[in-house]
């Protein structure tokens, strides 16, 4: 999953917004050294991952793209799972979309002044530049994706890759994902639950 869903996860089960997204950023054994609420936020965000990856429904997303796009079917899938999120935000959340970012984003700058090296520069470019609100739309998806692809060892424009799914698998590519996240929500509340009762 992409930043969005993970922020949107971390908030479902009380953990660490910022946390989740730093599981991104921070590999190796935890503790990490950080806060015990960071620790936490990254530990989902492994969790999360492993159980996306591993899901029927992912994998079939990835599989919907033609070579040579699906050797970049993760990345497009977690960022087109992102825009379904945003796009069917109300089903998930009953605080609207831009206060929600906006409180994540002040929460992320907040944190920064508590980590050593403060918030790594994409999620603090992110929160400053509100990076999350174009993800609901298919061209500000498209120009994420692009963005992701000029960073790429060989750069490419990534968002190329949405105009090879036809209207049929773009729609099935979404009952997909309404399939998939409430499972993943569940998955969520009951790692953190179980978590939390052995500490």
């Amino acid at each position: 999953m992409n930043f969005l869903a993970h922020l949107h996860l971390a908030a479902h089960t009380g953990s660490s917004l910022t946390g989740n997204l730093l599981g991104d950023f921070i590999k190796g054994p935890l503790p990490t050294g950080l806060a015990d609420h960071f620790d936490e936020g990254i530990w989902l965000h492994r969790k999360i991952d492993a159980f996306t990856d591993a899901h029927p429904a992912h994998r079939a997303a990835v599989a919907s793209f033609v070579p040579p796009w699906r050797r970049f079917g993760g990345i497009l899938v977690d960022m087109l799972y992102d825009h379904w999120l945003s796009h069917h935000w109300q089903q998930f959340s009953p605080q609207p979309l831009p206060r929600f970012l906006q409180q994540s984003y002040g929460q992320l700058l907040a944190d920064h002044q508590h980590l050593p090296d403060g918030l790594p520069m994409a999620l603090k470019r992110m929160a400053e530049q509100d990076w999350l609100a174009s993800y609901q739309h298919r061209e500000g998806l498209g120009q994420a994706l692009d963005g992701i692809g000029r960073r790429l060892r060989r750069p490419l424009l990534l968002g190329e890759a949405l105009h090879t799914l036809d209207e049929g698998r773009w729609r099935e590519s979404e009952r997909g994902f309404l399939r998939f996240y409430p499972e993943l929500m569940d998955f969520c509340e009951r790692q953190i639950a179980a978590r939390r009762d052995n500490l």
